[in-house]
């Protein structure tokens, strides 16, 4: 009789321990990351136009190597389920972006599964084969400034004017105002990007008409950034209440 009771108990230790083996691995944690491709597409140059995925709220938007893209998703541990209709913009675009963008839907139309590790994210389809793999997105890098908050409105540059932003390891900042060179400090974490200690040489432009106080409203509005966003080559600076900074794009 004990040897049977303890033989019970052997098998119930072991059918609980196989219980634990077969649980659903965790859900990865996909929402408050943007990432941006790392891996999976080939087609020559896809790096220039690499696409970006973020989800949030049960959407999965980003741009596809040309157009902007959103469709829904649903999370199950691992298996990652995506919308069937798919919403974009008609811009047209030559290559690589088209190629690239038609790549990168038909991968997306296999998608099965999410799974992080070492830092990136990796799609898989149904029999766990890698799709697609994402790296976190990162300001990093040289930006061409596109438009700026001015007064109440955010507009465009005078013409004929260049402002840049360089994003440097350990958390150095530099670039051109338009007019003179510039540097200071950012502190960058998931999502928010503070900039400190701002300050400019004194040069004196004349050309073109406008510059001067062009590149003074700009210097007073870097430092309100807040928090950011980056969509493929676009990077948006945002104030803590969401209002935009500057809208820039990846230099080069």
């Amino acid at each position: 009789m004990r040897r049977l009771v303890l033989l019970l108990a052997l098998l119930t230790v072991i059918a609980g321990c196989g219980g634990e083996d077969e649980q659903a691995a965790p859900a990865p944690d996909l929402a408050g990351t943007a990432w941006v491709l790392a891996g999976g597409i080939d087609v020559p140059g896809w790096e220039q136009v690499a696409p970006s995925a973020a989800f949030a709220d049960g959407k999965l938007t980003g741009v596809s190597g040309c157009n902007r893209y959103s469709t829904s998703y649903t999370l199950d541990g691992e298996a990652l389920t995506l919308g069937d209709e798919t919403v974009m913009t008609r811009m047209a675009c030559g290559d690589p972006g088209q190629a690239v963008e038609t790549a990168f839907h038909a991968a997306l139309k296999r998608v099965a599964a999410a799974r992080i590790g070492g830092g990136q994210l990796a799609l898989l389809d149904g029999e766990d084969r890698e799709l697609l793999q994402f790296r976190e997105a990162s300001p990093l890098g040289t930006w061409d400034v596109t438009s700026f908050l001015q007064g109440d409105g955010v507009s465009s540059l005078v013409e004929g004017s260049r402002i840049t932003v360089t994003f440097a390891e350990g958390g150095k900042l530099s670039g051109s105002a338009g007019c003179n060179d510039y540097s200071g400090a950012f502190t960058l974490g998931a999502g928010t990007l503070t900039i400190t200690g701002v300050s400019a040489t004194e040069l004196a432009c004349e050309i073109p008409e406008g510059v001067m106080e062009q590149e003074q409203a700009f210097l007073a509005a870097l430092p309100r950034t807040a928090r950011y966003t980056l969509e493929g080559r676009s990077l948006t600076l945002l104030t803590e209440a969401g209002t935009i900074v500057a809208t820039l794009d990846a230099s080069g």
